[in-house]
């Protein structure tokens, strides 16, 4: 009924009202379609300035296309099926990655471009305008073509270094990783002199490369409990579960026959100025704490027996010797080693003025022969 009351009016209408009206709606068809055209050619202009045509490219997925998919072959521990150009596809989709021109490649109308993840480079990739046309008489656009495209994926897309202690399992997407991919086993870093002379767990590292994707990682200890981790410049590193003390008091229940370690560390400090007294300089004083033939052994003799230490400065020790000492930061290996940081502070009179001689180094001993032995020393960096 309603359009056939539509439909007697519009016969009604006169011929210029017919006219009118055709006109008016096609004003506005062209109208749309103008504003359409409009909006649609800023966006494509847009899009096709140098600077953000590759940044389209990279987050539109299009640039994994010109990334060759045989790059590396995938490692076993990466889920099945995953294909290399879809996960470099997501690295460029991530919010993480920065682009930046390469002003030393850019150059005879080719623009070169980093691609970033965390300040690393993935990826360059080199343009060049093979057609210009103008819209809206005004607007030149420019199509691009990539030149070349350059992954630095030669380890995988994620790859990892993963040090735990040997007693740690390591899975990668919930498949256990075998002993087999251990590619270095030893000491851990740091403790080379004490395991010289006893047993202390050791590390393993593990290389994990080419993974595609973003790998899930569990690491558990020996008793199948799951241990956190971070991620710092693609390595994990676990440290031992050493016991670690703050101050003497606490620590004494881990250390033997009443060992005073800021005694002997006050006897290696005058022995370095020449102060301890004795035979060879004091040497024999220390060497009951010493073992013989080893690192911190041959460092004292060649020290006592050098003529080095005969030119040390002429001083005195004012009184009192000793002033700022703390002994603090202790770190239990096992039942037979332990380190700590010691601080000293040694006054002395040096030609006249005063000088303060400081020890700041982290002592490792251990029970050896029925006595604690000094088997290694660190300087710790104020």
């Amino acid at each position: 009924m309603r359009k056939l009351k539509i439909t007697r009016r519009w016969r009604k209408k006169s011929f210029y009202g017919k006219t009118l009206t055709l006109w008016t709606f096609l004003l506005v068809v062209l109208g749309v379609v103008f504003l359409i055209y409009v909006y649609n050619s800023m966006i494509i202009y847009e899009r096709n300035l140098v600077d953000n045509y590759i940044n389209y490219l990279a987050t539109s997925g299009k640039l994994s296309k010109n990334i060759d998919n045989n790059l590396f072959e995938v490692s076993e521990y990466e889920r099945k099926n995953a294909k290399i150009t879809e996960g470099i596809k997501k690295v460029f989709k991530s919010k993480d990655l920065k682009i930046k021109k390469n002003n030393s490649l850019s150059k005879d109308g080719i623009y070169a471009y980093d691609l970033k993840i965390n300040d690393n480079v993935v990826s360059t990739v080199s343009l060049k305008s093979v057609n210009k046309y103008i819209r809206m008489a005004i607007l030149t656009i420019n199509e691009w073509d990539v030149v070349d495209a350059k992954t630095y994926f030669d380890n995988g897309i994620y790859h990892y270094e993963i040090n735990i202690p040997s007693s740690y399992k390591l899975y990668i997407n919930n498949n256990e990783v075998k002993d087999s991919a251990v590619t270095k086993e030893g000491d851990v870093d740091g403790l080379d002199r004490l395991t010289q002379h006893i047993e202390i767990q050791k590390s393993k590292i593990y290389n994990i490369n080419n993974l595609v994707y973003e790998p899930k990682i569990k690491i558990v200890d020996e008793n199948n409990k799951e241990v956190k981790w971070e991620a710092k410049d693609n390595k994990i590193v676990i440290k031992n579960d050493f016991i670690e003390i703050a101050k003497l008091e606490d620590a004494k229940k881990y250390i033997k026959d009443e060992f005073d370690p800021l005694a002997l560390a006050k006897n290696y400090s005058l022995f370095l100025t020449n102060d301890l007294g004795g035979e060879r300089h004091g040497f024999y004083k220390l060497s009951p704490y010493l073992i013989k033939d080893s690192y911190m052994y041959g460092m004292a003799w060649g020290w006592a027996t050098n003529v080095d230490i005969t030119f040390v400065s002429n001083h005195r020790l004012k009184n009192p010797v000793w002033t700022n000492e703390s002994l603090k930061n202790f770190i239990i290996y096992n039942d037979n080693a332990f380190s700590c940081e010691v601080y000293l502070e040694k006054n002395m009179i040096v030609n006249g003025q005063d000088k303060v001689d400081k020890m700041h180094d982290r002592l490792f001993f251990i029970y050896y022969e029925n006595g604690y032995k000094l088997v290694d020393m660190k300087a710790i960096k104020d």
